[in-house]
């Protein structure tokens, strides 16, 4: 989640989940479809199914989509990708981990599944390390048999729209880290990249992350939306090997990006999506991620079978080579 001053508002144009429930019903049918059918359709490619650990081709679901888009023509798009993605769950704030149960079950059935209890935007409505470690509890209680990684802390160094102290957010993030790791959970934190003379990433770490939390997280993630930072383009050969030494013993990755820009185009966004998605190795501990943030309305509606084609082609494309 992107500065709002800069994108006009919540990327995605988040919604309220007022119609979840009866979408949601649709995934439970779904899911003893796929089981008692015996998993992908007999029409869909056979996909890759790298662990999570050694590569990850990312994509985001928040919950932009409900009121236009069907579950299961998510789940079906889902499984019919080249390879088997990770799917970050974004969950809203106004929402329980119970109103997720589904969805999660469904997606968990065709995709590994990285959970985000709190989105950036949401940082700032848990006002202390309690209140975010709770936030983390109930979702673990309820989610954690379909989720493979927990997204800790979502661009943390959002300061500028999470509004929040800096020591108080990496106090909220050390609180959940611990949780996690504590039922034996995998955990992933992301960083937000901006220009360097808008924010220097790297100073920012040195002076707030604590050295415990550098390493212990089992991802770390680098946010990057190129329409926040006016086309500005990072030499990521040269920004990774620097970020995995901050967080020793880290996969490294990019944890969010898309075209977000409210006059992008098809073009513009398959020509984004191949920028990424076909990325090779950027250091030793770089495992891909990418995490589209729109993917959902850029890829699922039939308007958007283009962007989805290009997308997986491109998955094909990148990788550990």
């Amino acid at each position: 989640m992107a500065n709002l001053e800069k994108t006009g508002g919540m990327r995605g144009g988040k919604k309220l989940l007022g119609m979840l429930s009866a979408v949601l019903l649709f995934a439970g049918i779904l899911v003893a479809g796929v089981f008692l059918l015996g998993g992908r359709g007999k029409d869909a490619p056979a996909q890759r199914t790298e662990d999570i650990h050694r590569w990850i081709y990312g994509i985001t679901v928040d919950d932009a989509w409900y009121d236009d888009i069907k579950t299961e023509d998510v789940v079906d798009a889902i499984r019919r990708m080249p390879v088997k993605p990770t799917v970050r769950i974004v969950i809203s704030q106004e929402s329980s981990a119970e109103d997720y149960k589904e969805l999660f079950s469904a997606l968990h059935s065709v995709a590994f599944v990285m959970a985000c209890p709190v989105d950036s935007y949401y940082m700032k409505y848990y006002e202390d390390e309690d209140s975010y470690r709770r936030r983390f509890q109930d979702c673990w209680r309820v989610l954690a048999p379909y989720t493979d990684l927990w997204e800790i802390g979502n661009e943390i160094n959002g300061v500028e729209w999470i509004g929040q102290d800096p020591e108080l957010i990496v106090k909220k993030v050390e609180s959940a880290n611990e949780y996690i790791r504590s039922m034996g959970g995998k955990t992933a934190l992301t960083m937000y990249y901006a220009r360097p003379e808008d924010q220097d990433l790297f100073r920012w770490m040195s002076e707030h992350l604590s050295d415990k939390l550098k390493k212990q997280v089992d991802f770390a993630l680098i946010s990057y939306y190129e329409d926040d930072n006016e086309g500005y383009l990072p030499n990521w050969e040269e920004i990774f090997p620097k970020f995995e030494k901050v967080f020793p013993g880290a996969k490294v990755g990019i944890g969010e990006c898309g075209n977000t820009a409210e006059d992008a185009t098809e073009s513009s966004r398959i020509r984004m999506a191949k920028s990424y998605y076909s990325m090779k190795k950027q250091s030793e501990n770089y495992v891909g991620g990418y995490f589209w943030w729109n993917w959902v309305e850029d890829c699922v509606p039939e308007e958007g079978a283009r962007v989805y084609e290009a997308i997986g082609r491109d998955m094909l494309e990148g990788g550990r080579g």
